[in-house]
């Protein structure tokens, strides 16, 4: 990476967090780099690659492959759960202005909410990866689809769930792991649909 396009990134990651979590615009930024907007374009053609470049290279700096990578050796498909609470409690502490700048605004700015989805778009493709591993394992009641078991762990492990439950409810960090980790595995293994669908029949025996 050429050093003005690595300034041009920690420029705007600064700018955001130093304003609260406000998306920065491009001339911002060219003012911060010291340089002019006709410059920063040589560099980011516009302000969604320069968004899609920012949240990437705070994937790099914040080491998001090694995460990945603890997530993906874990034994089971439970402690794949716990390792990926585990990251997210590592992590968004350190990333939670971006993080918080890329929500606020998404749903009036197309660039930030591209961004927004390119990294929600990999978080999914996780959760999915664990769910077929927990079919495989039998954890995974066979009442829930996998698509909706995905859509479950995803928002578990969000961003937001985390900064309601540690920074809104004051959860500490170590029992949001094992509380996202025992709600996903508990939900999972438990029957979805109506009460009609799950009760047992009138005069049945179960186990």
């Amino acid at each position: 990476m050429s050093s003005t396009r690595e300034r041009i990134l920690t420029a705007a990651r600064e700018l955001i967090e130093q304003d609260s979590g406000a998306a920065p615009n491009v001339s911002a930024i060219a003012r911060a780099v010291g340089i002019s907007r006709q410059a920063l374009y040589l560099h980011f053609p516009d302000r969604a690659s320069l968004l899609l470049a920012l949240v990437a290279h705070v994937d790099e700096h914040e080491d998001l492959q090694a995460g990945l990578a603890a997530v993906a050796a874990a034994p089971d498909a439970g402690a794949q759960i716990r390792a990926w609470a585990g990251m997210q409690s590592e992590r968004n502490p350190r990333i939670a202005p971006l993080a918080r700048a890329l929500d606020r605004v998404r749903h009036e700015d197309e660039p930030v909410a591209q961004a927004w989805r390119d990294r929600t778009d990999g978080r999914m493709r996780g959760a999915v990866g664990i769910v077929e591993r927990l079919r495989k394992e039998g954890r995974l009641h066979p009442s829930w689809t996998s698509e909706e078991a995905a859509a479950l762990l995803w928002e578990l492990t969000s961003f937001r769930v985390w900064d309601d439950l540690v920074n809104e409810l004051g959860l500490a960090a170590d029992r949001y792991v094992e509380v996202v980790t025992a709600a996903a595995l508990a939900a999972l293994a438990s029957p979805v649909g109506s009460p009609a669908d799950t009760e047992p029949a009138r005069g049945s025996i179960t186990a």
